[in-house]
């Protein structure tokens, strides 16, 4: 009986425990993600008889070149792991078939799209813990990160740690991030010699509510192709009367390659203001070329994805499409250009014709910055082409919205030797965000 008593203590104790121990454990669960699926008729897309060539403007460009028609699904999950107010671990996932009917019973990046499914393809995007305190929010693992110029330096997913503090009418930032680090025993590489590394240095400050001002310092070091670049840079938003401001410049020195110099330099300025009802914007780009080439994260990667999209212009074939997943296209892929620069401007009207229809529709321009530059395509001058293209949107519920976007782009004499058909380019667009 004892012994009974004995243990009913031992188990009633452990029960106090264990219930008293849960509060410290309990979690927060949030989770979040977005649904996008379309359909897209094109003779300018990259899911097949355009790939993407860093080459040459001409990538996607061809007499006769065949109109493509095809499905294109996405699926974004996103889950936090919320210890309290200053404790969270925040993870992004991403699901994408690069077409319907592309591969079935396969593993790799866009699979799984044809019948029978049954593909791996998940791609881990964010995994970061994030330690929000009022002295220092810091942040560690991988995350995504975009520079303060319209992502033309960096805007991807990428490792390390940021450190970010906020005072009254102030915000620093500062963080350390390793774009590559390459493991190789046969040709006697370590861990940590040969390596991408990017510190980056950010400042704003609020003079009143309506104007900010910023500056920034991005070092990035590359050990394999002996690069050592500087980027400074200003940036600004404020207003004059109606209408809104924001622009930046910024200048790159040090060494591009171990035989020349780093001299890149990039102009920008983007306006908006209230006109009939909607609202007007202006984009305008000036990005250097030849020796003033613009260096940036996407020179470390062998796509050049990772910077330089600028989708402010809201352009959908001179300029990257903001709809467009991992199979996008573009004439001006990325600012830098192959090394050519490019002088890019866009005109933009977005309308609200009920609580659940708008639209948009813009127009804009490309062409080469740098004279010297030799036309790949084989063209007779500088200019690549005019675009207009037009959007609509009805939001079906609070969640659901369903949307076409049309684009054309009117060559100019830099493709003359191509003797190409004018890109164009069609979607229809479904979207679920949660």
């Amino acid at each position: 009986m004892k012994c009974n008593k004995k243990f009913l203590a031992v188990a009633a104790a452990g029960v106090l425990t264990v219930a008293t121990a849960v509060p410290a454990l309990a979690l927060e669960h949030e989770v979040s993600g977005a649904f996008t699926s379309f359909y897209d008729l094109s003779n300018y897309s990259a899911a097949g008889n355009n790939p993407y060539d860093g080459r040459n403007n001409g990538r996607g460009l061809e007499d006769g070149a065949p109109t493509e028609n095809y499905f294109v699904q996405r699926v974004r999950l996103g889950y936090i792991a919320k210890a309290s107010d200053n404790v969270k671990l925040v993870t992004k996932f991403e699901l994408d078939y690069n077409w319907w009917g592309n591969s079935a019973y396969t593993a790799g990046r866009g699979t799984g799209g044809a019948i029978g499914s049954d593909s791996v393809n998940i791609e881990t995007k964010h995994l970061y813990l994030d330690l929000n305190y009022p002295m220092l929010q810091t942040k560690i693992g991988m995350m995504g990160n975009t520079d303060s110029f319209k992502g033309i330096i960096f805007d991807a997913d990428m490792a390390g740690i940021l450190f970010s503090h906020n005072y009254t009418n102030a915000g620093v930032t500062a963080g350390f991030f390793r774009f590559n680090d390459t493991w190789d025993w046969t040709n006697d590489r370590t861990l940590g010699k040969e390596t991408v590394d990017m510190m980056q240095l950010d400042g704003k400050y609020s003079i009143n509510k309506d104007t900010k001002v910023g500056a920034a310092y991005y070092y990035i070091e590359d050990d394999i192709r002996d690069a050592k670049v500087h980027t400074v840079g200003l940036n600004a938003e404020g207003g004059i009367g109606p209408v809104r401001l924001n622009g930046f410049a910024l200048a790159q020195f040090g060494d591009l390659t171990d035989t020349r110099d780093a001299e890149g330099y990039a102009l920008n300025l983007g306006a908006k203001m209230p006109l009939l009802g909607g609202t007007m914007r202006s984009e305008f780009m000036f990005v250097g070329g030849g020796k003033h080439e613009l260096y940036n994260a996407s020179n470390s990667i062998a796509r050049g994805t990772e910077a330089g999209g600028y989708y402010d212009t809201e352009l959908i074939i001179l300029g990257r499409d903001k709809n467009a997943t991992t199979i996008d296209n573009a004439i001006i892929y990325d600012v830098s250009n192959n090394g050519q620069g490019v002088i890019m401007g866009s005109l933009g009207y977005d309308y609200a014709f009920s609580d659940k229809l708008s639209g948009s529709a813009n127009a804009g321009f490309a062409a080469i910055a740098n004279d010297d530059a030799p036309t790949v395509a084989g063209g007779t001058s500088n200019y690549l082409g005019t675009e207009v293209n037009a959007e609509v949107n009805y939001q079906l519920t609070a969640n659901v919205t369903l949307g076409a976007r049309g684009g054309y782009v009117f060559l100019g004499d830099y493709f003359e030797g191509l003797d190409a058909d004018d890109p164009y380019d069609v979607k229809l667009i479904a979207r679920y965000a949660f």
